[in-house]
Formats: C-alpha cells, structure tokens, sequence
C-alpha cells in the first residue's frame, strides 16, 4: 500500500507547479486519480468500491495532498457528496449512482458551506420550499470546488420552519447559475465558484434526506479528521521542500527548523491515532485539536520553507511559494470560528 501511494504521490506532484501558473483545470490531474483507484475509496462494495476504512482513506488523502493540493480539494468535495448520497435514505438514487461514482464516471462536488462555515449571519443563504414532491431553491452556495466541471452537486437550503433539506442538483438544472471562478491566492485550478439558484426546482428522486433539523448529521465517522489530513499530506511537502533545500543552508538555520520535523512527527501520530479511535463508536476522536495542530504546524513549516528559499521563495513558479500560499488555506477551509481563534492563540502564543 505504502509503494502505491508513493506513485500516487509523485505522479501527482509532477504537475502541481505547472497547474498553479496556469490555473487551468486539471484533466490529467484526474486521470491520475482514477488510475489509481482513488474514486472507488468511500463507495461501498455492493456497487463495485472499495469502503475503505477510515485509517486507510486517511493514508490515501495524505497521499494525495503531498502530492497536489488541488487534488486533494477536488477529490475531497467529490467524495463529501459521495459520502452523503451513499448515507442518505433515497436508496433508488443510491442505486442509480453508486455504480456510476464506483466506475469514476461522475465528478461531484458539495455547496453546503452555507450551511456550516459560510454565511452563518442573517437569513439562510440558501431557502428551499416544496410543492408537492418538488423542492425549489432560491439563494447561493458560496463556495463550490469543481462548479464549472462536475456533474451534480450536493446542496442544502432551509425551510421557512428551520428545516433543512439535502438534495443532489444536476448542474444542468435550470435555474442554477455557476459564477465565474473565484480569485484565489491559491488552488484557482480547482475551478471555485459561488452558484446561485432562482427557482431550480427537482422533484423527489433527487432528494436525499429531509426535511429534517440537522440535514447533514448522518456523514461518514472520519469526515472530521478529513482536512486535518489533507494539512498533513501539505505539510509532509513542506518538510520535502525544506529537507531538498537545507544543504545550500548554513549550520544555524538547519539546527532552527529540526524542531518543526519533530513536531511534524508528533501531529502526524496524534492524527492517525485519532482515526483508530473511530473504529470505537463509543470513543471521541480529538478532530478540534487536531486540526488547530495542523494549521499551527503548515504555517510554520511554509514560513521556513520560504526563509530557506531566499529569495526565490517570493517568487511565484517556485515550489516553496505555491506550498507556503496553499498553507494559508488551512486558516478558511471548513473550519469554524472557535478553532480560528484557538489557531491564533496558538501561534501567537509561541
């Protein structure tokens, strides 16, 4: 397994330079990723997937996001909504697709920020109302990885009761409307987008759960250790990069860094203890921790990979300025106001 993710690793870092000065869609970037099995990892095997347990799909985001971040965030929104179609109580739409996302036939993506990280003051930024069997959407997603290029997207919107509802939208719904890409410091070439809905309307065999309180409660044990894992696959290239560049460094800015590698070391542990943990229901895995770990420790390692860089590390095309750039997405990506401000303290503080 460990030689396997390796490949996956380098083939995808092959291309993460030239897809950051291009901000183009990564195509081959996908191919890789379905050359190596990748879109079967979180689909049950009654549809021809993997169902890989959480330590082994924890391994493999690792492996992805060492070698590409924007791989990592498209694989990851693709199998958020995966995971959600799979869980949710419209079996017929399970059955529809399974095989499908099984075979890598379909890209997904999710645009429910609006209803976790994004937008969480004032009215819902996304209402929903039915009619019968049909659900009508009015409002936005803020923010949609893979909007322009996926098939389908998983979304949500609220009830005027405070219900919610999930459904899966093809993007070819009318109504729905897919910004232009967003204008990232990083990560452009995963096409980003706020898409907007005025009266996109499905009817039910598209609806995945609902109406209910907390639409999305019913997800998959390890989704919260699934960013802190990309984080570490992030900062195992970061300590890549700094290792390649420390001979051209003198004795005393060599000695600086060592600490950050043992705590790399550390974080990395604490995470795949964690994702033992999950196999107990009854335990609870330490996920706010960990991720506010993670952030503290990328944006150290991108602030020394980009001292020992000197001064090709200001310049764009360099690898030690893309990993430093992609680091500071950590500090915005699905992750609540409490544990920004526990990341602050943290790096503050020391």
């Amino acid at each position: 397994m460990a030689s396997v993710l390796e490949k996956l690793t380098q083939e995808l870092a092959g291309s993460a330079d030239r897809y950051d000065r291009s901000r183009e869609w990564p195509e081959d970037v996908l191919r890789v990723l379905g050359a190596h099995g990748c879109w079967r990892w979180g689909i049950p095997r009654a549809y021809g997937g993997d169902e890989h347990e959480s330590v082994r799909l924890i391994e493999g985001l690792e492996a992805i996001a060492r070698g590409s971040l924007t791989a990592v965030l498209i694989f990851t929104q693709h199998d958020a909504a995966a995971d959600l179609i799979m869980r949710g109580e419209n079996g017929a739409l399970r059955d529809r697709l399974g095989p499908k996302l099984a075979a890598g036939e379909m890209l997904l993506t999710v645009g429910i920020s609006q209803l976790t990280t994004s937008r969480q003051h004032g009215g819902p930024a996304m209402k929903v109302s039915l009619n019968g069997r049909a659900a009508t959407f009015d409002g936005i997603m803020p923010w949609v990885t893979s909007a322009g290029r996926a098939d389908l997207i998983v979304t949500a919107g609220v009830l005027d009761d405070g219900r919610q509802l999930l459904a899966a939208m093809p993007t070819t719904t009318p109504g729905l409307a897919v910004g232009p890409p967003l204008e990232l410091a990083a990560l452009e070439a995963a096409s980003t987008s706020t898409v907007s809905c005025e009266h996109a309307t499905l009817d039910a065999a598209h609806v995945i759960r609902g109406p209910l309180e907390k639409v999305l409660s019913l997800r998959a044990p390890v989704r919260p250790l699934v960013v802190s894992s990309a984080g570490i696959g992030l900062a195992g290239a970061l300590v890549s990069e700094l290792k390649k560049l420390a001979p051209r460094r003198g004795a005393e800015l060599r000695a600086a860094v060592e600490p950050l590698f043992v705590r790399y070391e550390s974080v990395r542990e604490r995470l795949y203890a964690a994702a033992d943990m999950l196999s107990d229901p009854s335990a609870e895995a330490p996920a706010g921790e960990i991720r506010v770990a993670v952030n503290d420790l990328v944006l150290r390692l991108a602030i020394a990979a980009v001292t020992f860089a000197k001064g090709t590390g200001y310049l764009t095309g360099q690898p030690a300025q893309r990993l430093a750039r992609e680091a500071f997405f950590f500090l915005v990506w699905s992750i609540p106001e409490n544990l920004q401000a526990e990341t602050l303290r943290r790096f503050c503080a020391s």
